[in-house]
């Protein structure tokens, strides 16, 4: 170990002395003290160089085929996920027709319902106007027969000069006859 530091000492010393020798001097005591293991380092350092290089390219392929991969699996999800949506388009469309159809339909039958419950009413309007006209011309038809025999009664019975309780019969028993007619 000793003359391991006294080596160092020298070498240490010599290029001091030396900044006078010329630099192929210095670099060819660099190479004598640190020749092979500046080798052996600049070896390995290109192996490891060269290694890393390879695994680079490894991961970068890798890398390519996971991302082709994924990308074929989402473009296979995105049509699949097209196909569902599409589908659906459709069974909206088909179900909308279907509705509108039957909204039209519905439409239809409530708008012949409502001219034919006019028509109904205006049926019923008519044959009501119609009965109530027929018993108003009957109603007067009595009611002046009923005057006319009233009067007709009346002359009689001032011409005959019956007692007033003979004529308030007749008139109830008219009075009664007119009631039952009505009915």
């Amino acid at each position: 170990m000793v003359n391991k530091k006294s080596d160092d000492r020298t070498k240490e010393d010599a290029p001091a002395k030396s900044d006078s020798n010329s630099p192929s001097e210095l670099a060819t005591l660099r190479q004598i003290v640190f020749g092979a293991a500046q080798a052996d380092i600049e070896l390995r350092l290109s192996e490891l160089e060269h290694k890393m290089l390879e695994r680079f390219q490894q991961s970068d392929q890798q890398l390519s085929a996971k991302v082709n991969e994924l990308n074929k699996s989402m473009q296979s999800g995105f049509d699949e996920l097209q196909l569902r949506v599409n589908s659906m388009d459709k069974v909206y469309d088909d179900k909308t027709a279907e509705l509108n159809a039957y909204a039209n339909k519905l439409s239809s039958e409530l708008e012949m319902s409502d001219n034919n419950g006019r028509q109904e009413t205006d049926e019923l309007h008519t044959r009501v106007d119609k009965e109530v006209a027929m018993l108003t011309e009957k109603y007067d038809a009595r009611f002046a027969e009923a005057l006319e025999r009233l009067d007709q009664v009346t002359k009689e019975l001032s011409s005959t000069k019956t007692d007033r309780k003979t004529l308030a019969k007749l008139l109830a028993t008219m009075a009664v006859n007119l009631e039952t007619d009505e009915e």
